[in-house]
């Protein structure tokens, strides 16, 4: 934990050393506001804890580190206009706080200033090609999700694919990145890359649960906001493939209800649905696969296990979350 913690001070005190005291204003101050908000900086970490399994250069792994923390958060600032979402992280989001002009401004600069931070390592040149790739992943899968909302028919290995694309993606690109920076052999980083992919999955469909069954203060969201917005989420597609004919007409019909609706009354039955069916307990029979096939891929990276033990302790605590 010491390690974990060290490396999390390193990243902020990089990270406190950027400038955003610049000119117009109204440009960089949402990006100081969305990137010095405590979140859970997974990404950097990842980065960082990989580059530090392979005893790399921890002052050449923050560069790409704080390229993952802009770039996620510039992602974040324009999901948050396109979901119309109101909170991030218990706080205004920036296009509720200034407006949607704003937030598409300072997104786009942050995207721009994710590319040069990518590029200070020595392997700049890779890791940049590296943003560039899980860049074009992530619109891919945003854009999938927005298929999904008019879509009649959604299926399971559907929506897998698209939070592959959409989150898992992005956490084995930090692995990779880490281990890039360190040096390490083309096998590793590929195992690595593996084992963030299947952490990813299990995270995302974590997220899905949280969304319902979690405490607002500290999952930092609203209640039930998925299932308000209509989103598709692999708890829905399950409950639809568990439930009885009535029950799957229910949940359709109220799926199809819009905000004008009573929010929590809806949020109420379908969970009361979801209950009955035991769907939370089957979407955490699935994080458990991803799960095991993560521990397979970390087990075969070819460094001692000791050197491994950083990473395994973080990736234990995030299973754990409530946020």
């Amino acid at each position: 934990m010491e390690k974990i913690k060290q490396l999390q001070q390193d990243f902020a005190d990089f990270l406190a050393k950027t400038d955003f005291d610049r000119q117009p204003k109204e440009l960089y101050e949402p990006i100081a506001y969305t990137l010095l908000q405590s979140g859970k900086r997974l990404r950097p970490m990842l980065c960082l804890l990989a580059n530090e399994m392979f005893d790399g250069d921890e002052s050449e792994a923050l560069w790409p580190a704080l390229a993952l923390e802009t770039f996620h958060n510039f992602t974040l600032i324009h999901d948050d206009i396109m979901d119309k979402a109101p909170l991030r992280r218990g706080k205004e989001t920036v296009y509720q706080k200034w407006n949607a002009d704003i937030a598409i401004l300072s997104g786009d600069a942050m995207l721009a200033q994710a590319f040069q931070h990518a590029l200070k390592p020595q392997c700049g040149a890779e890791i940049a090609r590296q943003l560039g790739k899980v860049a074009i992943e992530i619109c891919e899968g945003q854009q999938m999700d927005l298929n999904f909302e008019t879509l009649g028919n959604v299926t399971i290995p559907e929506y897998l694919e698209m939070i592959r694309l959409k989150t898992a993606v992005l956490l084995a690109t930090a692995l990779q990145m880490g281990a890039t920076v360190a040096g390490a052999n083309k096998d590793d980083i590929q195992h690595l890359y593996d084992f963030g992919l299947n952490m990813g999955m299990s995270f995302q469909l974590q997220d899905d649960i949280l969304d319902l069954y979690s405490d607002v203060a500290v999952f930092g969201k609203r209640h039930g906001g998925d299932i308000a917005d209509n989103k598709k989420t692999y708890l829905y597609l399950k409950a639809l493939e568990l439930a009885s004919e009535k029950e799957r007409q229910r949940l359709e019909y109220l799926f199809t209800l819009r905000i004008d609706h009573d929010e929590e009354e809806k949020i109420e039955e379908v969970q009361g649905i979801y209950d009955r069916l035991h769907v939370k307990e089957a979407v955490e029979a699935v994080m458990l696969d991803y799960d095991r096939k993560a521990i397979a891929s970390l087990a075969a990276v070819s460094v001692p296990e000791e050197r491994k033990k950083h990473l395994r302790t973080y990736a234990e605590l995030l299973s754990g979350r409530k946020k």
